[in-house]
């Protein structure tokens, strides 16, 4: 009987430490790797605003200086071409005066990979109205549990790979950081229809003249590493038209573009449950089941008793009551 009594409970304590190995377990190699997979289905809208823009009204062929612009990038998810290891995201990116005059506008449709976040070619993709523009690097953000050292990321104005390096560790709205940046450019990004007049390009002597765009872009974004979600971002665009000798002749958008400080403190607080989330499925619950998992063990092989000590006899009643006569005061409400 006393074997059973003490066997009892150091059975419940290996039953509990292989519980708490199997939850510690679970959550570091299940739970987590899930979590950083990109989802299908997304919903995400970032506005960069510049108080003081220039551009050129290529209708009109005038140039406006000092003008407030937003660039509002909305990506939605399409998860029915999706899988479980493909995403398929849309992004559209309208850039406009506080007027509603729209400066800019891009389109593209990209599939990748949901764990690395890297470009694929599988599922209808496109950029702008080209179905064939190869996207390579990563799509549109960092993967979960992102790293200080460069990337190859894809640019939608560009239309091509660039490199994203790591610059530093920073803090923004009290969550940790990893700020990357890059810069690319110009590049020939589109032909204006048709010829212009040569006065208004700065060639008086010419009666027509044909012109393409050129773009350059600076982009620096803070990025919250465990879950790869950017926090900020700032975007320098300085925009041209050149003739076809290459000559810089007119500029036709000038500004430096940031994420409003509304959406900072959303994207900011939205980073860092994502972040707390992660570190307690990778790191703190395991950990924790390991700490209290070493507690029971070292329980079990002491063998802390939850009964009568190892040994211990039985004292019979009777012995017991003869004791109790034999103590004197035992009967404290005679002795009041």
């Amino acid at each position: 009987m006393t074997g059973g009594l003490l066997r009892s409970p150091r059975m419940l304590l290996m039953a509990g430490i292989a519980f708490l190995i199997t939850t510690g377990a679970l959550f570091h190699f299940y739970v987590y790797p899930r979590t950083t997979l990109l989802p299908l289905e997304q919903t995400r809208i970032q506005r960069l605003v510049s108080p003081s823009a220039t551009y050129l009204d290529t209708a009109a062929f005038r140039l406006h200086r000092g003008v407030p612009v937003q660039d509002t990038v909305a990506i939605y998810g399409d998860p029915q071409a999706g899988d479980d290891r493909t995403a398929v995201w849309v992004e559209f990116s309208s850039l406009d005066t506080r007027d509603g005059e729209r400066v800019d506008y891009h389109e593209r449709r990209t599939a990748f990979d949901r764990r690395t976040g890297l470009a694929v070619q599988c599922c209808g993709e496109y950029v702008d109205d080209d179905p064939g523009a190869p996207q390579t690097g990563l799509a549109f953000r960092l993967p979960a549990g992102a790293q200080p050292r460069s990337y190859p990321m894809f640019d939608p104005v560009l239309r091509r790979e660039v490199s994203l390096r790591f610059e530093r560790a920073e803090t923004v709205e009290g969550v940790p950081t990893y700020r990357y940046t890059y810069s690319a450019g110009p590049v020939k990004t589109a032909d204006l229809p048709g010829p212009v007049p040569g006065t208004l390009v700065g060639m008086p002597g010419e009666k027509r003249v044909a012109v393409a765009r050129y773009t350059e872009v600076t982009r620096t974004i803070w990025v919250e590493p465990e879950s790869g979600l950017t926090v900020r971002t700032r975007e320098r665009r300085r925009d041209t038209l050149r003739t076809p000798d290459q000559v810089e002749r007119q500029v036709a958008f000038d500004a430096d573009l940031v994420t409003s400080p509304a959406e900072v403190r959303a994207f900011a607080d939205e980073a860092a449950r994502f972040r707390r989330w992660m570190l307690l499925a990778r790191l703190w619950i395991p950990a924790g089941c390991v700490v209290l998992a070493a507690v029971l063990g070292v329980l079990a092989v002491l063998g802390v008793p939850y009964g009568r000590r190892r040994g211990a006899r039985a004292v019979p009643a009777s012995a017991a009551a003869e004791h109790q006569q034999q103590v004197p005061g035992h009967d404290f409400a005679d002795a009041g």
